[in-house]
C-alpha cells in the first residue's frame, strides 16, 4: 500500500506542534509496512528528500501567499466574516500542485488534514484514489465551507481525533455517519517512561503542579492561576510551572464557535491586551514567587517537566483531544482536568484522573488538595492511567487502526461523484 499525507501549507511538518508530532509519528510507523510520503509547503527545506523512511515532497506557496494577502485585504474592506480558509481561495495553487503530482505517484490512499476543499480537489483529479479527510477540530459542523455536504459525500473516510468530534460530525451529516471514524492522538511511552521512572515518590514539599500547552484564553490558564492562589493558602510551599508559549488562537476560530455565551463574555477581556501579561498581573505577590512561565520548550525536553511534577492540571475550556493529558498519564503524573471536550474520553473520573467543572478554580483547587492528602489515590490513578494510555494511545495502536481503515476503504466501492461546485 502507498499512502500520501497532505499537510497544511501554512505550517512546516518538521516542528513540535501536536499535529506535527502526530504526522511524524504516524508516518514513521506506517513506513515500516507501507510506502509513505508527505506533501507540505517548501519553507527552508529541500524540495524532496526522505526522513526516517518517509518521502517528503514540498511545493512553494509563494504565489498563494501573495494572493492570500490580497484576499485578506478584500475580506477586511468588505467586512466579510467568513474565514478565508473555508473558501476555495485558500491555497488553491498548493492543492492543485499536489493533485497533479499525485497522478504520477500511484498512491492507494491520500490522507488530507483539516481542509475539505483540498480533499475534494484531489479526488476530482484522482477519482480512483481513496481520499481521507482528517479533522483535528470541529470545523465541519461550525464553519460554512464551500459546498461542504456535496464534497464530503465524494470522500471515502472522515476521521476525527476524538469521539467528541466524530459524534458531532456524524450528527451534522447523518447520511455520512458510517464514514465518520475516530483515530486519536498518541504518545511515545519510551519518551515519557523516563519521566515515570524519575518521578519523585515521596511527599516532600514543595509540591509541584504542572501545565503544558499553549498560553491562550480558551486553555483556561487564568482559572489555573486562581486555583493555585487557593492551593497556596493551605500549601504555601506549592509551586506551579506553566510550560508553553503565549500563542493566542484567533477568538473567531475557537472561542466564538465552540463555547456558550457566558464563557465567551468571560473570556472577551483577555483578547483586549496581551494574555500572558494579564496572567502575571493576576497573581498576588506571594503566588507570583511560586509560579514559573517557561515559554516554548522543545518537545524532546518536555519529559523532564513531567518527571518533576506531582500533579498535572488541564484547566481548558475547550479541548478537541488533550495531548498533554495522555503525556502526563504516561509519565505517571495524576491528572486533574476540566470536563472540556474530549477530556471525559481520556479520563475515567476518580479512576484514571479527576474531572472538574469548567471555569471553576474552586473545583480545581479542591481536586489538587484531595490528591495532596491522599497518596494512595494518587498511586492508583497513576497506575490505571498508564495502563489505559498504553492500550489505546500508543503509536503502534494508532498505526494499526489506520491501516485497517485504509484496507476497508480500498475494499469498499468508492463514493459516487456529484458535480457540485
Amino acid at each position: 500500500m502507498k499512502i500520501a499525507f497532505v499537510f497544511p501549507p501554512i505550517w512546516t511538518p518538521h516542528s513540535d506542534g501536536s499535529l506535527q508530532i502526530w504526522n511524524r509519528e504516524v508516518t514513521t510507523q506506517l513506513s515500516k509496512s507501507c510506502e509513505t510520503l508527505v506533501y507540505s509547503g517548501l519553507f527552508e527545506f529541500n524540495p524532496h528528500d526522505t526522513i526516517s523512511g518517509v518521502e517528503y515532497r514540498r511545493f512553494s506557496t509563494r504565489l498563494d501567499n501573495r494572493l492570500i494577502k490580497r484576499y485578506l485585504h478584500i475580506h477586511k474592506a468588505f467586512g466579510i466574516k467568513r474565514p478565508l480558509f473555508s473558501t476555495d481561495l485558500w491555497y488553491t495553487a498548493y492543492a492543485l500542485k499536489i493533485a497533479l503530482d499525485l497522478r504520477k505517484q500511484n498512491c492507494d490512499v491520500v490522507h488530507v488534514y483539516n481542509y475539505p476543499q483540498f480533499a475534494w480537489l484531489i479526488k476530482r483529479f484522482n477519482p480512483k484514489l481513496r481520499v481521507v479527510l482528517n479533522m483535528h477540530g470541529e470545523w465541519l459542523t461550525q464553519i460554512a465551507f464551500t459546498n461542504l455536504h456535496h464534497r464530503l459525500r465524494e470522500l471515502d473516510l472522515i476521521l476525527s481525533c476524538s469521539n467528541f468530534i466524530t459524534k458531532s460530525t456524524a450528527a451534522g451529516f447523518p447520511d455520512l455517519a458510517s464514514r465518520c471514524k475516530t483515530v486519536p492522538m498518541g504518545v511515545s511511552p519510551d519518551l515519557f517512561s523516563v519521566a515515570d521512572q524519575a518521578r519523585r515518590r515521596d511527599a516532600v514539599v514543595p509540591r509541584k503542579l504542572l501545565y503544558v500547552g499553549r498560553v491562550s484564553p480558551e486553555k483556561g490558564v487564568h482559572d489555573l492561576l486562581d486555583a493555585f492562589e487557593l492551593v497556596c493558602r493551605q500549601y504555601p510551599d506549592a509551586t506551579l510551572t506553566v510550560v508553553g508559549p503565549e500563542w493566542v488562537a484567533p477568538r473567531a476560530h475557537i472561542v466564538d464557535l465552540s463555547l456558550d455565551k457566558s464563557l465567551i463574555s468571560r473570556l472577551a477581556p483577555f483578547y483586549e491586551h496581551g494574555y500572558l501579561s494579564q496572567l502575571k498581573q493576576r497573581l498576588s505577590p506571594t503566588a507570583a514567587k511560586r509560579v514559573t512561565f517557561t515559554g516554548l520548550v522543545p518537545y524532546a525536553e518536555i519529559a523532564k517537566y513531567y518527571a518533576d511534577a506531582d500533579i498535572y492540571i488541564s484547566p481548558s475550556l475547550y479541548e478537541s483531544f488533550g495531548m498533554s493529558v495522555i503525556e502526563a498519564m504516561t509519565a505517571g503524573v495524576p491528572v486533574v482536568s476540566s470536563r472540556a471536550g474530549a477530556a471525559p474520553e481520556l479520563i475515567s473520573d476518580r479512576q484514571s484522573g479527576l474531572l472538574v467543572d469548567l471555569a471553576n478554580p474552586e473545583s480545581i483547587a479542591d481536586a489538587v488538595i484531595r490528591l495532596f492528602r491522599d497518596p494512595l489515590l494518587c498511586a492508583s490513578i497513576a497506575r490505571a492511567a498508564r495502563e489505559n494510555v498504553a492500550r489505546a494511545y500508543s503509536w503502534e495502536a494508532i498505526g494499526s487502526t489506520l491501516t485497517q481503515l485504509y484496507d476497508a476503504a480500498l475494499t469498499t466501492n468508492a463514493p459516487s461523484a456529484s458535480y457540485a461546485y
